[in-house]
């Protein structure tokens, strides 16, 4: 890893430990109960906006927590 990537890395990570409005991808799975390959295939099909995406083909997002509990209600709203 370069050491511009890994600065960056360090700089998101460390901005969504202070800012508790943003999440991981695990704590955003947890929230809409589902499993990280459908966040996964949501955030492709930009049906969900990833806030943040850490650099490299495998880093990890970032999400905006109103966001992911609006979405969690809308989908507790639809009927099974």
């Amino acid at each position: 890893m370069h050491l511009r990537c890994a600065l960056h890395c360090a700089m998101v990570l460390d901005m969504a430990k202070h800012t508790p409005d943003l999440i991981g991808s695990a704590e955003a799975c947890r929230i809409l109960r589902v499993n990280n390959s459908t966040l996964t295939r949501w955030v492709a099909a930009e049906s969900v906006k990833a806030a943040h995406k850490l650099p490299g083909k495998n880093g990890a997002y970032l999400f905006e927590r109103a966001d992911i509990e609006r979405l969690a209600v809308e989908r507790a709203e639809q009927p099974a």
